[in-house]
């Protein structure tokens, strides 16, 4: 009998240990992509330019997107890969109107009204761009578990130069989510599967 409890009593540590996770204070980095976005239906064409998102965030960093609350007060800071979260999403809005069939170039930032839509889409089929509001992951761990909170706020702009229109497009949500064993491919995943679920609700309509 004194054997086993002496055996739980080192066991006991271990396991906790693993339901941790890894839990040390520091920068961690999470890749942004549109992976999880599912393939268009049917056939599209067209060229449409996108101008690089604008970060409208005050008081953060360029590539910061959230936090993680430790046992112990310290804290874990989320960032971008390569720091900056208004390339990453210029980034992942050309891959997806790639993947939908257009052929996409880079263009100037433009004036967000419609008056400018015909002369900034000049030779383009379609202009697209947007504005990051907010974006921050908020993560506490209790115990084992770690309890997270999603907000993401971006304004998508979609100009038709045919139509001298300009769509204003926002896209919002508040996700929360409780991890047992949390891991930085856990929030890289959670924050992947939100983006695609604005993108398919905001521009699939």
């Amino acid at each position: 009998m004194k054997s086993n409890s002496i055996k739980f009593f080192f066991i006991w540590p271990v396991l906790l240990a693993a339901l941790a996770g890894c839990a040390t204070p520091g920068h961690k980095f999470i890749t942004i992509n549109a992976l999880h976005v599912p393939p268009s239906e049917g056939s599209v064409s067209g060229h449409i330019g996108i101008a690089p998102f604008q970060d409208r965030r005050h008081g953060v960093d360029k590539g910061y997107i959230g936090y993680r609350i430790l046992l112990d007060n310290t804290r874990e800071t989320y960032f971008v890969r390569k720091m900056n979260l208004a390339r990453a999403l210029t980034d992942v809005f050309t891959a997806y109107y790639t993947d939908k069939g257009f052929t996409v170039s880079m263009t100037e930032p433009w004036a967000l009204n419609p008056d400018t839509v015909k002369k900034a889409s000049d030779g383009f089929d379609m202009i697209f761009t947007g504005i990051i509001n907010k974006f921050e992951c908020r993560a506490q761990k209790k115990g084992p578990a770690t309890a997270m909170t999603l907000d993401i706020d971006l304004t998508f702009f979609l100009g038709i130069p045919g139509r001298n229109i300009l769509k204003t497009i926002p896209a919002s949500l508040t996700l929360e989510r409780t991890e047992l064993i949390f891991t930085p491919e856990k929030l890289d995943r959670f924050i992947n599967t939100s983006l695609a679920e604005i993108i398919q609700k905001a521009l699939n309509q």
